[in-house]
């Protein structure tokens, strides 16, 4: 994801972050429902460059990022490109909006849903990122009431999050969004980045991927932002 306001991710125990040393420490409580059901999607898709990474430049598409045209509510909300083609935020948002769907089906359907198809706009703008080193889809479940910000200690596979990296030699700050999987960890234990899953470049659209903290284009920790996805608290 390039440095672009507009957009700007498995193991059922995770070791997390440590307080004090970056020592992880073991998760042993099984994983919320609703991570489970966007690990258990984001298996479906395949990653031999299908849906390969595409970034359009002004004027050149209107899509927005998805591999296929998604609904909420019985409205589509977002449009799919031809060649079924991905962004990173584009594809977050395609795995949030099935597991959603999943989810709702499971707990009473619409009448358990958050909020209605015309607000959609509104999420799908927070999740793509309204400012530079924005929290991205933290901030939009929070507004919506289905999720919320977590401490590192707290991340789990399934979770969503966006970062951005420190400057890079050429002087640019770029940013991404995925779901992540689990904690990267040096041979003395301490955590030094992270594995995830998203659209990039560098593995010909979907894939995995690992970043580590630190300058020159590195992750920056106080620019990453973790959420958690939880609807009951959405419920009307």
């Amino acid at each position: 994801m390039r440095n672009r306001i507009a957009c700007m991710v498995l193991p059922l125990i995770l070791l997390s972050w440590g307080s004090a040393m970056g020592q992880p420490n073991a998760a042993t409580e099984p994983l919320p429902e609703f991570n489970q059901i966007v690990l258990n999607l984001i298996k479906e898709y395949p990653t031999d460059g299908t849906h390969d990474y595409w970034w359009p430049r002004n004027g050149e598409s209107n899509y927005d990022g998805c591999t296929r045209n998604l609904f909420y509510r019985g409205k589509q909300v977002m449009d799919g490109e031809s060649q079924g083609r991905t962004y990173c935020c584009g594809l977050t948002l395609e795995v949030f909006l099935r597991a959603y769907n999943q989810w709702l089906e499971k707990h009473g359907g619409e009448t358990a849903a958050a909020f209605d198809a015309d607000r959609w706009p509104r999420f799908q703008r927070l999740w793509f990122v309204i400012a530079l080193n924005g929290p991205g889809p933290s901030s939009a479940v929070e507004e919506f009431g289905i999720g919320r910000t977590l401490a590192f200690e707290d991340v789990r596979p399934g979770d969503f999050l966006n970062y951005w990296r420190t400057k890079n030699k050429k002087g640019k700050i770029t940013g991404h969004s995925v779901v992540f999987l689990d904690w990267v960890r040096d041979e003395q234990g301490a955590v030094t980045g992270f594995k995830y899953w998203s659209s990039q470049g560098s593995t010909k659209g979907i894939g995995e991927r690992i970043e580590s903290f630190g300058p020159d284009g590195g992750v920056e920790k106080k620019y990453t932002f973790f959420c958690r996805v939880e609807p009951d608290k959405g419920k009307k």
